[in-house]
């Protein structure tokens, strides 16, 4: 046997044994561990989803701008603003949805091979405040900024 084989400190476990196997207290430093990359990833995704409405509210300022001599206030163009940010936010959360069953699939379907097969769990809870926080944050830099393009 080789390394730690060989000292007795590698143990071969059943597939019921495993779950109890692990150290306490590991749980929740792992919960606490996936939560702090998902809050670091969600962090980023926020500022890249502001970031590219910002930048794209004053490359439209000529159309926003053409909605004033028809007639149309102010207050008659944030709105539109606001739905297309949503929109963006829709077609992004579908396709993170597709990313979110295609790649459990996969490996779930690799896992059932090795004879471990696993259950995925979507936390929808945590996927919806998700949505609704990039929904909220996207709202407001879309018509935040496309207020101020028009004050010009």
């Amino acid at each position: 046997m080789h390394g730690g084989a060989a000292r007795g400190r590698v143990r071969v476990l059943s597939r019921e044994e495993w779950p109890t196997a692990a150290p306490a207290g590991t749980a929740g430093t792992t919960r606490l561990g996936v939560f702090l990359v998902l809050g670091i990833a969600l962090v980023y995704t926020g500022l890249s989803l502001a970031n590219t409405l910002t930048m794209a509210a004053p490359g439209r300022v000529a159309e926003f701008t053409a909605l004033r001599p028809a007639g149309a206030t102010r207050a008659q163009v944030l709105p539109p603003a606001a739905v297309e940010a949503l929109t963006v936010v829709a077609a992004g959360a579908l396709l993170g949805l597709l990313v979110t069953f295609v790649t459990p699939a996969g490996t779930g379907g690799a896992l059932r091979l090795l004879a471990a097969p696993a259950v995925a769990a979507v936390p929808w809870g945590a996927l919806g405040a998700a949505t609704g926080a990039c929904a909220a944050l996207a709202v407001a830099a879309a018509t935040v900024t496309t207020a101020v393009a028009l004050r010009r």
